[in-house]
């Protein structure tokens, strides 16, 4: 626990933003996803407002969880760092956020768009603004706390048990398979939401999936191992920042 007293600024941060991420996340999946499945699951629940409370409070109780542990695990194999202006790693974040906007918007739309309909037909109407806070808020912060914070950490820690219990310091490349299993995971989870957004899903949409989010799931974890786990959820909300501004504006 003295982890998380020593950080519980960074962790309020991390509730509130799971809140306000699990409140949009629900209502841009309520307005975008499949009809049927959600109508019964909101009749399975009682009503649409206890729909979304009930997905506020689930997504909230995961992020506490989450954040706990990977605060204490990040901390125990020498993951965790303090959020300190570092110039190298603001530059860094920079460079990742511009070219995952430009990947996210601009090689999404003109490149896949060109060879699946369904892509290029996402892009005939702008983002909304639930889809637009969800992704800076659920994207950027929850699904870094998830997959970098406690699964990138999770599994280093488990790497170094069963490998290195005797060594003094962890080798690198026990963190640079963690990041790179997380990564792969991270592009994995995006599975269900795509065949949820297209009603299909092909050998070609599944490169895409794995190429635009496990590339980036690179990068967000080296951030994280390199400078700290808050440069990778500023890196994340940025790639979202710059991808839907080029959407809002040239698309």
């Amino acid at each position: 626990m003295k982890y998380i007293k020593e950080n519980w600024k960074f962790f309020i941060f991390v509730i509130l933003m799971c809140i306000i991420g699990g409140y949009f996340t629900t209502l841009y999946t309520i307005q975008s996803f499949n009809q049927v499945v959600i109508e019964e699951g909101i009749k399975q629940i009682g009503s649409k407002e206890l729909f979304i409370t009930v997905s506020v409070v689930q997504i909230s109780l995961y992020a506490i969880l989450f954040a706990g542990l990977g605060i204490i695990l990040s901390n125990k194999i020498g993951l965790w760092k303090k959020f300190e202006k570092n110039n190298n790693a603001i530059n860094s974040t920079v460079i990742i956020s511009i070219i995952g906007g430009l990947a996210l918007s601009i090689v999404d739309k003109y490149i896949f768009g060109n060879y699946i309909d369904s892509v290029s037909h996402l892009y005939d109407s702008k983002p909304t603004i639930n889809y637009i806070i969800s992704s800076f808020t659920y994207g950027g912060v929850f699904e870094e706390i998830l997959l970098r914070l406690f699964l990138m950490s999770l599994i280093a820690w488990i790497i170094s048990k069963l490998f290195y219990r005797n060594k003094d310091t962890i080798p690198i490349g026990v963190f640079v398979i963690a990041n790179i299993i997380s990564a792969l995971l991270f592009a994995a989870g995006h599975i269900p939401g795509t065949i949820q957004l297209f009603g299909y899903v092909d050998a070609l949409l599944l490169f895409r999936c794995f190429l635009l989010n496990g590339a980036f799931g690179l990068a967000f974890g080296w951030l994280y191992r390199k400078y700290a786990i808050h440069y990778a959820m500023i890196a994340h909300f940025g790639c979202h920042l710059v991808s839907k501004l080029i959407w809002l504006l040239f698309i």
